[in-house]
């Protein structure tokens, strides 16, 4: 059986098209995400952070909020 470093280079030698055949294809087999999210709500949240309406965390401060809510330092 093929390794998953031998997958991926075969994978980066196919021509774009295919790469993106393929990508689509192991997306659509995972599971169904926790997060339902629409085009239209991205979008408005696009918006609102190009507006200035929105304040924005850095990862340090989101990591650490995470973190903190699951009870970790």
């Amino acid at each position: 059986m093929a390794t998953l470093a031998d997958v991926q280079k075969q994978a980066a030698s196919l021509p774009e098209e295919d790469r993106a055949k393929l990508a689509c294809f192991l997306l659509e087999s995972l599971p169904p995400s926790d997060y339902d999210v629409s085009d239209e709500e991205v979008a408005e949240r696009a918006r609102e952070m190009n507006a200035g309406e929105v304040q924005l965390l850095t990862f340090e401060e989101l990591r650490a909020g995470v973190m903190s809510d699951l009870g970790r330092q």
